[in-house]
């Protein structure tokens, strides 16, 4: 089984913690995500129900009449009180200590990581649980998606996932 993660690509508004808002993405962030899956296939794509995810979901099933999905619990983390800012708003201390222990360090009104991790594994059994005859899936999400199932995978530790590096519109492939 095939198991390909693809990270959204540059969304307007630049770098933020934007979490669960919905900002479409930029022409560069559309190229990033077309130059990751060139020459790829997959038997079926799942998304994060935001739009820099699922718009290019369906324009690849659309182009290689793949079935695609949408799933609620791939969206991205809530940052509470952080969405929409970037780090130097924030306050690279801020930042800093919430990517070195982000159970305790969360931002205020922020989705708890244990919780958020819950959600996106119990979907992400769901789809490979689900699999049928597929050889090869493709989810569409945001960072944190992508390391905690990442994380899950190689059994690291979720308290240690920011320091995973995610690139805009990367699109990583695992073997299961």
């Amino acid at each position: 089984m095939i198991l390909d993660l693809l990270r959204h690509g540059e969304p307007k508004g630049g770098r933020l913690y934007r979490g669960n808002q919905d900002d479409p993405l930029t022409q560069k962030g559309w190229g990033q995500m077309l130059d990751s899956t060139k020459g790829k296939q997959w038997d079926f794509i799942a998304s994060s129900p935001l739009v820099r995810c699922f718009a290019f979901a369906k324009h690849l099933s659309d182009t290689s009449n793949t079935p695609y999905k949408i799933f609620k619990d791939l969206e991205e983390l809530g940052f509470g009180d952080w969405q929409g800012k970037s780090s130097k708003e924030i306050g690279q201390d801020k930042v800093a200590q919430f990517k070195s222990d982000p159970t305790n360090n969360r931002p205020h009104n922020a989705e708890n990581l244990y919780v958020f991790q819950r959600r996106v594994l119990s979907t992400f059994k769901m789809i490979m649980d689900s699999k049928n005859d597929r050889q090869s899936v493709l989810i569409i999400a945001h960072a944190g998606v992508i390391r905690t199932i990442k994380s899950h995978l190689l059994n690291f530790p979720i308290e240690k996932m920011f320091t995973m590096e995610v690139v805009s519109g990367s699109c990583e492939r695992f073997e299961l």
